[in-house]
């Protein structure tokens, strides 16, 4: 039975055609019954016929019914599709999960996540001021329809580089930036550079697993190499010759937060020269440090152009921002421009613009400092707030980033905790999404981010993970 509410904002035509695709998909129209003629549809449904007729050319493009000469319009045959449970595919994690586990979803009081800040983190005030004032700007230089500068605009990368060789201790120029859409599509940019010379990847063991995923998305292999407490360990790297590229987070390792030593850092470097090879410096999250000035980056003490460094404003300001940037050694950014030199930038303009006047007005400074008080405040409360079960859970937190690993001295399974954490509504996360080689991923530790919860909801939030773990606690 068809029926449509004139008074909802959804089109006429469209609920004809939502109730009558249902009818197929769920069989009660069957492959060769023919639908009701439109211009009796029409009046039954006091409608007009075009609204009818654009319902049925809907279902007709998509495949549901296919004409019939001289009667209409008749129902096709679908094939059945067999599915071993009843569930929905998770796009966070790419599985798929049940009904029941959907609608815990949505139960979720507390989500302990690294990807998002809660929205009193984003400068507001200042991103309108100055979108507005960047918008005068773009318009006295007539580029508000223009096409853009390729690797980014001038303004940005001018400004991004003042900035990185102060805090950072960057040396490059302002012609060797590329500003992209954020570190996966740099690294498809580099994938793209490197396929031709069947490269192979290193990567750390744990490691960015979305990172990962651009790698083998691009067919390229993929290796690992354990971390220490000194970050990745170089003595590890084979010895055999091979095209080699290393993808590392020397300055926040990430999961477990370690900050490589200069010690270390020139046996990479070392390595890196004797095996003619290239690293991938992915600095994210090292303006986040809480109780001492961020460390100098290994592209800072690269002597030999060797280091690609990559960077983003997702964790800084927001992820929805969609701004990364990656500074390429001179040779690269040769083979950059030949490859990809016709391409069009696909960053808005009016994103990089007010970004560079924030930098430029030194607003961003002021705004990392305020995110840095904000954590230290928050890991300081979860620390406080789990100092009571301190023998029996660890928090490998060592002052920078939004994330800390937790870590049971009983053994533990990762599923159980987290579906008890999701009982009492805390989504928690695993570690075990960092590991290549799934099987070495110690099974009692767990990821939680502390940039989506307010530091006043802290308390209650450890108050429920005390007791959906006290199995454990």
């Amino acid at each position: 039975m068809i029926f449509v509410v004139k008074e909802s904002r959804e089109p006429l035509y469209m609920q004809i055609y939502q109730q009558l695709k249902k009818e197929i998909v769920n069989g009660i129209m069957k492959e060769g019954d023919i639908l009701a003629g439109s211009r009796g549809l029409a009046k039954t449904l006091s409608v007009s016929r075009n609204t009818v007729d654009s319902a049925y050319s809907q279902l007709l493009a998509e495949g549901y019914i296919t004409p019939k000469k001289g009667v209409g319009y008749a129902v096709t045959s679908l094939p059945v599709l067999k599915l071993t449970h009843k569930g929905s595919f998770c796009a966070d994690t790419g599985q798929i999960v049940s009904d029941h586990e959907i609608s815990r979803k949505k139960d979720v009081v507390y989500d302990l996540t690294n990807g998002s800040h809660t929205n009193d983190l984003f400068p507001k005030a200042l991103w309108r001021k100055y979108m507005l004032e960047c918008l005068d700007l773009l318009d006295r230089e007539n580029k508000l329809a223009s096409h853009m500068d390729q690797q980014g605009e001038l303004y940005l990368r001018q400004n991004l580089l003042s900035y990185l060789m102060r805090i950072r201790g960057v040396r490059c120029n302002e012609n060797q930036i590329i500003i992209t859409c954020g570190i996966q599509q740099s690294l498809e940019y580099l994938c793209s550079l490197f396929n031709d010379k069947k490269v192979c990847v290193i990567m750390e063991e744990p490691g960015y697993h979305k990172a990962a995923a651009v790698f083998k998305n691009n067919g390229l292999d993929i290796r690992t190499v354990p971390t220490d407490e000194n970050g990745l360990v170089v003595s590890r790297l084979p010895v055999q010759t091979k095209n080699y590229i290393i993808y590392s987070t020397p300055s926040h390792q990430f999961p477990t937060g370690v900050t490589m030593p200069i010690k270390r850092r020139l046996e990479l470097l070392q390595w890196v020269k004797d095996h003619n090879a290239y690293i991938l410096e992915d600095d994210f999250d090292s303006e986040l440090r809480y109780y001492a000035r961020p460390i100098p980056s290994l592209q800072s003490i690269d002597e030999e152009d060797r280091v690609i460094y990559l960077g983003t404003f997702s964790k800084a300001l927001s992820p929805s921002i969609r701004m990364g940037y990656m500074i390429l050694p001179p040779q690269l950014l040769k083979l950059y421009l030949e490859k990809f030199g016709d391409y069009n930038s696909t960053v808005p303009v009016l994103n990089q613009y007010t970004i560079a006047r924030l930098i430029e007005t030194g607003e961003y400074d002021r705004h990392i400092r305020r995110l840095n008080h904000v954590f230290r405040k928050r890991l300081e409360r979860f620390n406080d707030e789990f100092s009571d079960v301190k023998d029996r859970v660890k928090i490998s937190g060592n002052g920078s980033g939004q994330y800390f690993l937790l870590e049971f001295s009983s053994m533990a399974d990762q599923e159980k905790l987290i579906n008890k954490a999701m009982e009492y509504g805390v989504r928690v996360y695993p570690t075990m999404q960092f590991w290549q080689e799934k099987a070495d991923c110690p099974p009692n530790t767990i990821f939680m981010g502390f940039s989506k919860i307010d530091l006043k909801d802290i308390p209650d939030c450890v108050r429920r993970l005390k007791t959906a773990w006290s199995e454990w606690l």
